[in-house]
């Protein structure tokens, strides 16, 4: 269940990531403070949010991201979650908590199928879980290699 809950989600966050759902727009970044929640602490940004065309939509919006005071950043409106940056680092990171999801789901459904003593099935299910380790793994590294980029050159 989990599996399928972790996909749905993080596939729809994809899906906004590469924009095929929600409003695209520019968040032009006014001020950010680090402000505490539930004992964790996040960058909010506050800032004008423009369409993608130019207009006006919100002279206070808010997002939670690491943003530069002045620059201008790339978001969509997401209909379930609110504002969300978009680029490489948004698209690797939900694709890979995609793919993540699609482990967890295939490893429920293996471990089902061995209890049921299907091992045949749960064998040549397993060649998939592999794969779907490895490219767990790899769009981890693709992340922070993204967020070490951004941190380091980008000014």
């Amino acid at each position: 269940m989990f599996g399928v809950v972790l996909t749905g989600y993080c596939g729809l966050m994809l899906a906004g990531a590469v924009g095929l759902s929600g409003t695209s727009g520019r968040l032009h970044v006014d001020s950010c403070a680090v402000v505490r929640t539930n004992n964790k602490p996040t960058t909010e940004c506050h800032g004008q949010l423009l369409s993608a065309g130019g207009r006006l939509i919100d002279t206070d919006a808010v997002i939670d991201a690491d943003a530069r005071i002045g620059s201008t950043i790339a978001v969509r409106d997401q209909p379930l979650t609110g504002l969300e940056t978009l680029g490489f680092r948004a698209i690797s990171g939900w694709a890979t908590l995609t793919v993540t999801g699609l482990f967890v789901l295939a490893f429920g459904i293996v471990s089902a199928l061995t209890l049921c003593g299907w091992d045949a099935a749960a064998t040549a299910g397993s060649r998939y879980i592999a794969a779907l380790a490895v490219a767990v793994g790899t769009g981890g590294l693709i992340y922070l290699l993204a967020v070490l980029y951004e941190h380091l050159f980008q000014a």
